[in-house]
């Protein structure tokens, strides 16, 4: 009878190999469906949306929510917190693609370890978003700061809310609230019911710049705006339109664009003391509603288009590396 055949048993280095390559083509196959799904999904945002560059710090813990350009030397600046509870710090991206990153610290000496919430600037100062208001910091030392270096917060001022995202436009400091019912609830006040009937949870507070201010800003507001929930940015296109960023979660986000000429005065509201007038975001003004992948945070109109920021790729989320979220993307809104 003959001896059966032995076959040579698998080495242990060889099984290995064999489930790491499964194992990277299982991860392969993922990546490669979720872009496709993920652009498809949200086919009118590719359309028109262009990567621009790199959000800094994305790979390092530092979770972005905020982006602004200074005009002081061109650069770009990225707010945020650090998904460690360290020192948030401010990422600066010249215009040669050099990036520096930044510490602040606040008037009294500690470090700035706050959200990071929005970052906007005048060619004189720059306003980064804290708890309660804003701190002010000096436009050319942030210019002329270089990596690793601590910027000296100058002021603290004190709103009627903790801003959730700010931006200036012309002549005019946006900042408005964050609203998701449970989690971050805003005063009964805010809570409007617009004329077409939506529940409008939020407000805009529009800040006139004014050079004899101190530092630069009028103390109260000219007039209010009524938006949604959700909302993570704010900018102004070229057209006039007012863009909001709605974002929450792993929600779809919406770049929702109205249109100025279409507003009409809604009453007035009681802001920081005084009497202003009060202006509904609606349908009645909605002149566009771009779907975009989850995350999008601040916003900024600059050269024409609007350019979107993303916290999805930071390392705390992680999911947005899988199909290219760390980066700026942007895209043209003016209608």
């Amino acid at each position: 009878m003959d001896e059966p055949v032995r076959r040579p048993r698998p080495r242990p280095l060889k099984i290995v190999g064999i489930v790491a390559a499964v194992l990277a083509a299982l991860v392969l196959a993922v990546v490669v469906g979720l872009n496709i799904y993920v652009r498809a999904a949200f086919a009118p945002f590719y359309a028109e949306a262009e990567p621009v560059f790199d959000i800094p710090g994305v790979n390092a813990g530092f979770v972005c929510q905020d982006l602004d350009h200074l005009a002081a030397d061109g650069s770009w600046l990225f707010s945020g917190y650090m998904a460690d509870g360290s020192p948030s710090p401010l990422y600066k991206r010249a215009a040669d693609g050099t990036v520096a990153r930044l510490t602040v610290a606040n008037p009294d000496g500690t470090a700035y370890t706050g959200h990071g919430s929005a970052i906007t600037s005048t060619d004189r100062y720059a306003y980064l978003a804290c708890d309660g208001g804003y701190l002010v910091l000096d436009g050319e030392e942030l210019a002329a700061a270089g990596d690793g270096q601590e910027v000296d917060a100058i002021a603290r001022v004190d709103l009627d809310f903790s801003p959730a995202f700010m931006n200036i436009e012309g002549d005019t400091l946006f900042t408005g609230n964050f609203y998701y019912p449970g989690d971050y609830e805003t005063p009964a006040s805010h809570r409007i019911t617009t004329p077409d009937g939506t529940e409008n949870p939020a407000v805009i507070y529009a800040y006139d710049l004014d050079p004899n201010a101190p530092f630069g800003v009028a103390p109260g507001p000219a007039c209010v705006y009524s938006i949604p929930g959700m909302i993570q940015g704010v900018c102004l296109t070229d057209s006039g339109r007012i863009v909001l960023s709605q974002s929450y979660g792993i929600a779809t986000s919406h770049l929702l664009a109205y249109d100025q000429a279409r507003l009409t005065q809604d009453g007035t509201f009681l802001a920081d003391g005084a009497e202003v007038p009060l202006y509904c975001l609606d349908s009645r003004s909605l002149a566009a509603d771009v779907e975009a992948p989850p995350m999008a945070e601040g916003i900024e109109s600059f050269e024409g288009r609007v350019y979107v920021s993303d916290e999805s790729a930071s390392n705390k989320y992680i999911f947005g590396k899988l199909y290219g979220a760390g980066v700026v993307y942007a895209l043209d809104m003016n209608g």
